[in-house]
């Protein structure tokens, strides 16, 4: 009876020796698939999958570490919960804010969430609303809703929206104005122009944007395989940057993918 007890014992603890190992081998094997789909969407450079491949258990670790990581400190739940609402009920909250409290910040929050919904003509009266007393002539408020009329479709509002604006002195936004500049004249049929702009702006190497813009107007003039060649490049230079490129530079990864996906738009440069 004991050596049956102990044979018992035997298999038992064989079993659950077999079965943490599986176990284990699924985490592993769990962690390494997240890995792999984490670089492909997310950017990061193809060379960590073979990483990974050729050195499993030490390579997943070395990307957790030195890609993860990072941006594990810039988390916030408040921003996760606030995207899993729907685009109404963000909106609705950010109309429940603006009444309380009527600052141009809050105005712009509500203008990102109108601008994400795509609902362009609220975003317009929002923004139009703010251009009163001391704000009159805010240039951000100004080419916000410079944009969101470029959006809509009527480039002509565009221009005498952005006519009116005089940008700060600041790098950003000069370059916001810049890229706005060639973007509202490639709508207004002024190719030249606007293609001056964008190669100056894309010259200076500072962002990823001019050369997003660029290809988003040869998209609309009918230049797509020109476009496409642009939009892949920015895939292929985000994945060799650096940590910090691509947590600046993401916005433009995304769009260049979103860009490259979207239906061809029919050329309506003038020209």
């Amino acid at each position: 009876m004991e050596i049956l007890l102990g044979q018992h014992e035997a298999f038992f603890l064989t079993g659950l020796f077999s079965l943490g190992g599986s176990l284990m081998w699924l985490v592993w094997a769990a962690i390494h698939l997240g890995v792999i789909i984490h670089v492909l969407r997310t950017g990061r450079p193809y060379w960590w999958i073979y990483v990974v491949f050729f050195f499993p258990y030490v390579g997943a670790l070395a990307y957790l570490f030195f890609e993860v990581r990072p941006s594990v400190g810039r988390f916030d739940y408040r921003t996760l919960l606030w995207r899993l609402k729907s685009p109404q009920q963000r909106i609705a909250i950010r109309e429940g804010i603006l009444e309380d409290s009527n600052t141009v910040r809050n105005r712009l929050a509500l203008a990102d969430e109108l601008h994400f919904a795509r609902q362009f003509d609220r975003e317009c009266t929002v923004l139009s609303e703010g251009l009163r007393g001391a704000f009159k002539d805010d240039a951000t408020l100004l080419m916000r809703l410079s944009q969101a009329h470029l959006e809509a479709g009527r480039p002509a509002e565009a221009e005498q929206v952005l006519a009116k604006t005089v940008p700060e002195k600041s790098p950003d936004q000069q370059l916001q104005f810049s890229l706005l500049t060639a973007r509202v004249a490639a709508r207004c049929g002024r190719p030249a122009e606007a293609e001056k702009i964008f190669q100056e702006l894309m010259a200076k190497k500072k962002s990823e944007g001019p050369r997003f813009y660029y290809a988003e107007y040869l998209m609309h003039s009918g230049q797509r395989d020109q476009a496409t060649l642009i939009l892949r490049d920015i895939l292929l230079q985000y994945r060799r940057g650096t940590p910090v490129w691509r947590f600046v530079e993401r916005r433009w990864f995304y769009a260049a993918k979103a860009l490259l996906k979207a239906k061809p738009p029919a050329a309506t440069m003038k020209g």
